[in-house]
């Protein structure tokens, strides 16, 4: 079975910032997922599945205006890499293309609480609205990564794959004018 179980790692705010660290991958457009970004290993109860990617989405403050004390926020897709996982026979282009689309929709997530955030007043964007807005996001993303699993059978349905991979590219492109 090429299902593939969306684990939301944790919510994270960091007011530090996030550099990259051994076992997290930042999502960039010019680098696509590869098998050797899935370093962890399933666990029993993963016995139907043939490969997980692990992503959450990650907020951090770009920079305050000394002047008006607005901050200006940068969030990210995150994959963590020692927690996602493909089992030998499911290590072909299908997989992790479907895999791939995952971690999309967590780019498509993390971009629009950016732009939303960025786009509120400085009164909006008190510490605590801020981290409710990061957690809606990150539930709202969990929900449509398991719809998109869901419709597609966990990637089995081969019809259903390519109308997400189309609706998905194309959301991807507009988000990425946006910027």
């Amino acid at each position: 079975m090429r299902s593939c179980l969306l684990v939301v790692f944790g919510l994270f705010l960091s007011l530090r910032g996030l550099g990259q660290q051994r076992d997290t991958l930042i999502y960039s457009m010019e680098r696509k997922l590869t098998w050797a970004d899935f370093k962890g290993k399933p666990k029993p109860a993963d016995r139907h599945n043939g490969a997980q990617i692990t992503v959450t989405i990650n907020l951090q403050v770009k920079k305050v205006n000394f002047w008006t004390g607005k901050a200006r926020y940068d969030a990210v897709a995150v994959a963590f890499t020692d927690a996602s996982w493909v089992k030998a026979a499911y290590k072909e282009a299908y997989t992790l293309a479907h895999e791939q689309l995952h971690f999309d929709i967590a780019h498509l997530y993390a971009e629009t609480l950016e732009l939303e955030l960025n786009s509120l007043d400085r009164t909006a964007r008190q510490k605590e609205q801020v981290e409710n807005r990061l957690q809606q996001y990150i539930k709202d993303m969990t929900a449509y990564q398991e719809l998109y699993d869901q419709e597609t059978s966990g990637g089995n349905n081969i019809a259903r794959q390519k109308e997400w991979a189309a609706k998905i590219k194309k959301d991807v492109s507009i988000i990425n004018k946006a910027l």
